[in-house]
């Protein structure tokens, strides 16, 4: 289950919004995220690369048991105000021991080089989650993914 409420009202409205810009009526969102699990500048950044097509994959760990969303399925990126900002459609998934994920799949990340993926998930996932450790052996998802919809982000003042 996703961590954010699928039926939040602000999550309903932004469906309803981005089915009357596609023209086409768009399921519920199967889950609700951003990039920087609640990094503001993560989720920031990501987005923006995500938005640009920079961006059309991501790593999710731990990999949820049961899944609760698949290929054809919609999910709702958010902003770093925890807002809805994006709507991406999952295109494609494979699971695989992290040291497994191809150079390739990484650089679809838009997160640098592939060291610079490797770093930056370790470092990202490094904290734990729900007591478990994160290494080369963990199990991650590898999602591949495009943006169909988005609102238009806000520029800083300055």
């Amino acid at each position: 289950m996703s961590k954010v409420d699928t039926q939040r009202p602000d999550v309903v409205a932004f469906i309803e919004e981005a089915s009357k810009a596609l023209g086409r009526a768009i399921p519920p969102a199967k889950d609700v995220f951003g990039f920087g699990n609640g990094l503001a500048y993560l989720d920031d950044r990501l987005l923006e690369r995500a938005i640009s097509g920079a961006k059309t994959a991501t790593t999710s760990w731990p990999v949820p048991d049961p899944l609760y969303w698949g290929p054809g399925d919609y999910s709702v990126i958010l902003n770093g105000k925890g807002e809805p900002a994006a709507l991406m459609h999952t295109n494609s998934f494979r699971q695989c021991k992290f040291k497994d994920v191809e150079e390739e799949f990484a650089l679809a990340e838009a997160e640098g080089d592939y060291e610079s993926y490797r770093e930056g998930h370790f470092w990202h996932y490094g904290r734990g989650e729900n007591g478990h450790l994160f290494s080369d052996e963990s199990e991650v998802l590898c999602e591949r993914f495009e943006v169909v919809y988005h609102r238009p982000q806000e520029k800083p003042e300055g």
